[in-house]
């Protein structure tokens, strides 16, 4: 895997142009096979899928009021979502936990955010993933300023492809990532928001074992895998590597993206409920 750094990305910029001069100066170019792994927020900047000091309706100062958001980004979140299922308190979650001593190297700090925000909303973005806070964030943007998420990532990583074919005659895979939270484990992990040129999962289901027996599974995401092992270059803060050029890795082609792979929404959201149920309901009763 390369990483690679573009600088800061303002919006009008043209992204694949950009990255493939940038490949050229720093891993001698891309070739056919890569799969180029894009942050979706160099995206969101390049593209002005931005937020500025937006004004607040009545919706978005209730649900500050309830969710402890600030008001700016309560309001960039519902804009950005279908609908919002469940705040989560994380601040009363983690309260009797090791955090934040345990997770920084500045708990005062990480208190001080905490107390900022105290909860993650729950919703479903526009292209019908769940996603924590609509993938809204301020985070390596300037003061004031919100990114949202591309409305349809698997388009974004198509065009990219395209153009990238069209200036250099080279197929590439592109997988538009972004940062999600993990409901059962302290921390958070990236994953393909969305995908073109390669198939975004492994179709091994019943496939046999090395006994013969059929398996429940074989069906790997394999885009998120690959996502995550890109976020170990990318980082999530000051590391300035957006994009990462994964070479060499035998995958299966595909025009399909990530939305051919997004279960039935209300099973999700039955699913996540419940997990968020059985969670509290294990501290609650302390077992």
């Amino acid at each position: 895997m390369y990483g690679i750094k573009l600088g800061e990305i303002e919006r009008g910029v043209d992204l694949p142009s950009t990255i493939c001069e940038t490949a050229d100066r720093d891993i001698g170019g891309l070739k056919d096979g890569d799969i180029i792994v894009i942050a979706s927020k160099v995206i969101s900047k390049a593209k002005g899928y931005t937020i500025s000091k937006p004004d607040l309706s009545t919706k978005a100062k209730i649900l500050s009021l309830i969710s402890g958001k600030p008001p700016q980004l309560a309001e960039a979140i519902i804009r950005n979502s279908k609908r919002i299922f469940a705040v989560i308190p994380i601040r009363d979650i983690l309260r009797d936990s090791n955090f934040p001593k345990d997770f920084t190297d500045n708990p005062d700090e990480a208190l001080r955010l905490l107390n900022m925000e105290g909860s993650i909303l729950l919703t479903e973005t526009p292209d019908g993933r769940l996603a924590a806070d609509a993938g809204i964030d301020m985070s390596n943007a300037p003061d004031d300023i919100l990114t949202y998420p591309p409305h349809d990532p698997d388009m974004e990583a198509a065009e990219i492809r395209r153009r990238i074919k069209e200036e250099r005659g080279i197929d590439v895979a592109v997988i538009i990532s972004d940062t999600e939270i993990n409901l059962f484990r302290y921390g958070s992990i990236d994953i393909a928001i969305g995908c073109s040129g390669i198939d975004p999962v492994k179709r091994g289901f019943a496939s046999p074992d090395r006994y013969g027996k059929r398996k429940f599974g074989g069906v790997d995401i394999v885009a998120d895998e690959i996502a995550s092992a890109a976020a170990l270059l990318m980082g999530q803060s000051s590391e300035g590597v957006p994009v990462v050029v994964v070479r060499g890795l035998s995958y299966n082609r595909s025009e399909e993206g990530i939305k051919h792979i997004v279960i039935e929404r209300r099973l999700m959201v039955k699913g996540f409920i419940l997990t968020l149920l059985k969670s509290t309901l294990s501290r609650l009763c302390g077992i």
